[in-house]
């Protein structure tokens, strides 16, 4: 009995030492893996992988000053908003923006572009262009016609190189002209002598049988617009 007791006794004991001495083969070599990867692995993953993330994300303390002001830099360099009011609004040297609005119409569009009437016929023939504003007019505007050479009026103060209106007016410069006589300009919804509220046609007489050859600038400033493309 006593050498079955002994027996199992020492079964045991080496059972137990392969299971205790197999955890401790486990768990050193794990340790000292977790001790050397906090004093080393962690500085190289920081400085290779973390820190360039960082530095990415942020300014540096130069960079921020060349890129920004500081409070009281700003407050050097620029007027507050009361600080402007009291400068400008209230001393009468400048308007707000409601002031000017209430006081001055605003800037009417300048539409420009080009025309050539152009044809062949029998003396007395008329040739024609077509002018289309590319809007609609609240009313139409008042016609201007300048000859070749002519010089500026109060309503067309441009030129054929730079043509300009008044408000309210359609003007016409020539810059040159073959067989004409006279030019008029015709309202195509009515055919009277005038513009529409879309455009308007050129027409010219030609003074001799043959090609008659008129062409220029034009230039509208609308009073008023109704609708746009």
């Amino acid at each position: 009995m006593s050498s079955r007791r002994t027996g199992r006794q020492l079964l045991i004991a080496t059972l137990v030492g392969v299971l205790v001495g197999g955890g401790l083969m486990v768990l050193t070599p794990a340790g000292a893996e977790v001790s050397s990867a906090v004093a080393t692995n962690w500085k190289k993953i920081w400085k290779q992988e973390l820190q360039p993330q960082a530095d990415k994300r942020y300014y540096t303390k130069k960079k921020s000053d060349k890129r920004y002001y500081t409070k009281s830099k700003s407050n050097e360099r620029y007027y507050a908003k009361w600080d402007s009011d009291a400068k400008y609004a209230l001393k009468g040297s400048s308007y707000t923006k409601a002031e000017s609005d209430g006081k001055y119409l605003p800037k009417q569009a300048l539409i420009r572009g080009q025309y050539a009437a152009i044809g062949t016929g029998a003396m007395g023939a008329r040739v024609g262009d077509n002018i289309t504003f590319g809007v609609t007019l609240s009313a139409a505007p008042g016609v201007n016609y300048l000859n070749a050479g002519a010089a500026p009026t109060a309503n067309c103060p441009g030129t054929a190189a730079a043509p300009n209106a008044a408000a309210g007016q359609l003007c016409l410069y020539e810059v040159s002209n073959t067989n004409a006589a006279v030019r008029t300009i015709v309202n195509a919804g009515t055919g009277a002598a005038g513009a529409s509220v879309f455009g308007a046609i050129v027409h010219v007489t030609g003074t001799a049988a043959g090609e008659t050859v008129v062409f220029g600038t034009w230039a509208l400033r609308p009073a008023a617009i109704v609708s746009a493309p």
